[in-house]
């Protein structure tokens, strides 16, 4: 495997969505491959600072998958070329398309921790409303080994999800400790619970929520598994290590502090018998057509399960100078309430592609007490992708900066070490009229051969007002900016030959186009009578 073919599999590997033999050819490439090695680490860190450690902003059960799945419209023509990945400008579009539009809906928070402790305290609320209208149970089932104690709070299921609410107290009080989904954790039973694929390796649990602890030695958090395929079972989960968790350096605006995972278990023997009743969802489905500058897009299905509501859609490319990346939903409304984009919290999201059509699931917060007769649906976004191809020679033996003009903004080589790894060092002009977001670029050699690697991208977000704020900076701030978008600016790149025959020496720096946003006040009407 290259690097293109790694990167490819970075969130599904993240996931533990791949085969064995495809995971071992991953992570033997990622003990070869520094930059590969590098990009995972930051990926990782994301899924975990934005996630389950954090979970401020993966906070959602599967934000990784709704990433991928979001992400992969945006990326297909890339990769088709074999474009390099620029990790931090996926993570920094990600994080503006998909936590923005909840940020901005529900509360201004100062800091994410005021978010996590919000999304914290919702979770509560929901639980008990789940076990108020009997769609959930309380179970508070206890196991304690080597000192620690484990306790299975509660679960609730539907037909988009299971999810199993859980406590982990260090008696010792020593360290805290989460489950790691991927280690450790085993259903005896799955096979009478779930459709297993056929891989060895299959776990229907495939997701984790940190939830925020009042406690410093008592650990909360959410397992999200697949939807059972029986409407009532007993799951039977057994626990033979948990994951230590370390503190990052503790919130500007309070006192407690965020966890990581260190990749340190404790060992023991923790076993429950879950008793757990799905319950069905509510199927919606029509065929209402709109379009999006010249695009065409169906809305076809609205699922609204106890837990989540999911969207389905599909839209097809059909203004070539206008090619949709993907589109983002501002939110759900019915009955003067509006529910938003839940991030991936459910084990749902994403979509695939047929006969041109591009289909989408998107989640949102749960409708099912609402129990709506109509819905009007608000266009949030949406990303294009623009074709402008141009080809500039760069010359290693010449003086470096090398500039260049695209777009009528001056890129510029300012650095270039040619070796193994080729790093490769270029900045982008960012004036009030320029046109473009970020670049889908590639380098070449002399004899037009391309390579793998990967780009750290930096950059700033201009709002609405055309307030400007460095991405490093202001990561944390989107909620308080009206229309965001991405500027990359500042490319750190990696390139190594395919064939690692020699150093890569770069000739060309071939731009294929670039991407735009555009934003909406457009609504669209439902009706289900």
């Amino acid at each position: 495997m290259d690097c293109n073919d790694v990167q490819e599999y970075f969130i599904d590997y993240l996931e533990e969505n791949l085969g064995e033999l495809t995971r071992k050819k991953i992570e033997q490439h990622l003990t070869e491959c520094e930059n590969c090695k590098k990009d995972m680490k930051e990926l990782q860190m994301i899924a975990v600072i934005l996630d389950s450690e954090s979970d401020l902003i993966q906070v959602p059960d599967d934000f990784m998958r709704n990433v991928r799945n979001t992400v992969s419209n945006t990326q297909e023509s890339r990769q088709k070329k074999s474009k390099h990945r620029a990790t931090m400008g996926i993570v920094a579009t990600l994080f503006l398309t998909l936590f923005v539009g909840t940020a901005v809906a529900t509360n201004s928070f100062t800091s994410v921790m005021d978010w996590w402790k919000d999304l914290s305290n919702n979770q509560n609320e929901q639980m008990q409303d789940y076990v108020q209208n009997g769609l959930g149970e309380y179970l508070n089932l206890e196991a304690e080994s080597n000192g620690v104690k484990v306790t299975i709070t509660s679960v609730v299921a539907d037909d988009i999800q299971t999810l199993i609410y859980y406590e982990i107290e260090d008696q010792r009080k020593d360290n805290n400790y989460m489950i790691n989904y991927n280690e450790g954790l085993q259903i005896t039973n799955q096979d009478e619970i779930w459709v297993s694929k056929d891989e060895p390796s299959y776990s229907p649990v495939s997701s984790s929520l940190s939830i925020y602890s009042e406690s410093n030695h008592v650990y909360r958090g959410r397992l999200g598994a697949a939807p059972m395929s029986t409407d009532e079972g007993t799951i039977h989960l057994e626990l033979s290590k948990l994951e230590k968790l370390s503190n990052t350096p503790k919130d500007t605006e309070g006192s407690q502090s965020i966890s990581i995972g260190t990749n340190e278990f404790i060992e023991g023997d923790w076993r429950f018998d879950i008793p757990v009743k799905k319950h069905p969802a509510i199927v919606h489905e029509f065929q209402v057509e709109t379009e999006i500058d010249g695009n065409p897009v169906i809305f076809d299905k609205l699922t609204i399960a106890p837990t989540i509501t999911v969207l389905s859609y599909q839209y097809r490319n059909e203004n070539p100078n206008r090619k949709i990346q993907y589109l983002t939903i501002a939110s759900l409304e019915s009955k003067g309430k509006h529910v938003y984009g839940q991030l991936g919290l459910a084990g749902s999201g994403g979509g695939g592609s047929a006969d041109g059509w591009n289909s989408v699931e998107t989640t949102f917060e749960s409708l099912y007490f609402e129990k709506p007769t109509d819905v009007l649906i608000h266009i949030g976004s949406a990303s294009y992708s623009i074709e402008e191809q141009a080809q500039f020679a760069v010359d290693v033996s010449k003086e470096l900066p090398q500039t260049f003009e695209y777009g009528g903004n001056k890129i510029c080589i300012k650095q270039i070490e040619v070796g193994e790894r080729t790093k490769i060092e270029m900045t982008e002009e960012l004036h009030h009229k320029r046109v473009y977001e970020r670049l889908d670029y590639r380098f070449y050699d002399k004899d037009g051969q391309g390579a793998s690697g990967g780009t750290n991208v930096d950059g700033y977000y201009i709002d609405k007002h055309g307030g400007k704020y460095k991405v490093n900076e202001n990561f944390y701030r989107l909620n308080e900016l009206e229309h965001p978008r991405f500027f990359s600016t500042e490319h750190h790149i990696q390139l190594y030959r395919d064939d690692k025959e020699g150093d890569f020496v770069p000739a060309v720096l071939e731009i294929e186009g670039y991407s735009v946003t555009s934003f909406y006040d457009d609504i669209i009407e439902i009706s289900f009578e």
